[in-house]
């Protein structure tokens, strides 16, 4: 039984193996001559052609010049007679005549000259001809011709290591070609995987900034209704995290509003390079006037106070939000730029500053929910 295995083995091996070498001589050249020609240049190429012919018909016509026709006994009279019928014959008639004859007889060498051109192996074959006369079997063939780099000969290289098993060398480069087409395919997949968790993470970042817009929306609509209702005061200004507000006052600045700290902010800090050191809202404080009034720092691990000066009417004040390094949104809102872009968020805080510093100006300061004097906005 062994013995039958090994037979048919043999057998596989011979008839496949010399199958693929045959496919290679007939059809390789085929392929090649296909993928060098042009398609749109067969009409052209068809024209021409029979040219060549003509070349062979007057080499021809010499030959057959140097007979002298007119010594033959049959050939001699009918060539007289045929002279006498073509003198009688217009000579405009025997030219257009000819042009026709000649015409008709290089159409049909066109024809003929066609036909070989979609022949497969023929020496004047052509692929655009081909594809315009014979467009079943040229969709047939088309498979193979945008294939570029694959011919039967790369195929029997490939496959004859594994018909000769016994060759260790020619199998181990097959090995080693498979492991690197796996590696390569592998290495692709860590690709795309790394762009997907990427698109993701993009998406998930995105969609929480979108979360914090509308909270943001939500907390600034609530404030207006509150201002339509003449009680609007600091207390809302919250919207984004803890925050204090400092007038500056000379070589000084003073805390004026406090709402959701620890309260150890200090009520006034001198203006002096120590504390400029120390505090983000004495450092924007002593900034020149033409430059970005921004700053932040770090008053122990984990909390973050950013400072932002503003022109509020008569005074100057310095905003400070409070918050913990793990308060995504006020991080997002105050100190990102990569999605939101936080000067908008500081021209809100600051927009409402003037508002209320305007309302205190005119002696209109926020009444405090509850107030009999509240009137409700109509909010539909």
């Amino acid at each position: 039984m062994g013995n039958v295995v090994i037979y048919l083995h043999d057998e596989t091996k011979i008839n496949y193996h010399s199958f693929i070498s045959e496919l290679k001589s007939v059809f390789d050249p085929i392929l090649l001559t296909m993928r060098s020609q042009d398609a749109s240049m067969w009409r052209g190429q068809a024209w021409r052609g029979p040219l060549q012919s003509f070349k062979g018909l007057i080499r021809s016509a010499g030959v057959l010049g140097k007979i002298g026709w007119g010594s033959l006994p049959i050939v001699g009279p009918g060539l007289l007679i045929a002279g006498g019928l073509i003198a009688t014959i217009p000579v405009w008639l025997i030219a257009f005549l000819t042009v026709s004859i000649l015409f008709l007889v290089y159409f049909i060498m066109v024809m003929s000259y066609t036909k070989e051109m979609t022949t497969i192996g023929h020496v004047n074959f052509h692929i655009g001809a081909f594809k315009a006369k014979r467009p079943m079997e040229y969709k047939l063939w088309a498979t193979f011709l945008y294939k570029q780099n694959a011919n039967f000969e790369g195929l029997l290289n490939f496959i004859t290591p594994i018909f000769n098993p016994n060759e260790g060398v020619a199998v181990k480069s097959v090995i080693e070609y498979t492991k690197g087409h796996v590696d390569a395919i592998r290495s692709e997949n860590e690709q795309f995987r790394s762009a997907r968790d990427f698109l993701q993470a993009e998406v998930e970042k995105h969609e929480q900034a979108i979360g914090y817009l509308i909270d943001l929306i939500k907390a600034i609509n609530k404030s207006l209704y509150r201002l339509v209702n003449d009680c609007m005061n600091f207390y809302e200004l919250d919207f984004v995290c803890a925050y204090t507000i400092y007038r500056v006052d000379g070589d000084v600045i003073r805390k004026i509003q406090d709402k959701g700290t620890t309260g150890a902010s200090p009520d006034t800090i001198a203006l002096t390079e120590v504390n400029a050191n120390r505090y983000a809202s004495v450092y924007v404080a002593m900034l020149p006037e033409d430059e970005d009034g921004f700053s932040y720092n770090n008053p122990f691990p984990g909390r973050t106070v950013a400072s932002y000066r503003m022109r509020v009417l008569d005074q100057t004040w310095i905003w400070n939000f409070h918050f913990d390094d793990s308060n995504d949104k006020a991080l997002k809102l105050t100190l990102s730029n990569d999605i939101i872009e936080i000067r908008e968020v500081y021209r809100l805080v600051h927009a409402f500053c003037l508002v209320l510093r305007k309302r205190e100006i005119e002696g209109r300061e926020g009444i405090h929910d509850g107030s009999s004097t509240s009137q409700a906005a109509n909010q539909n």
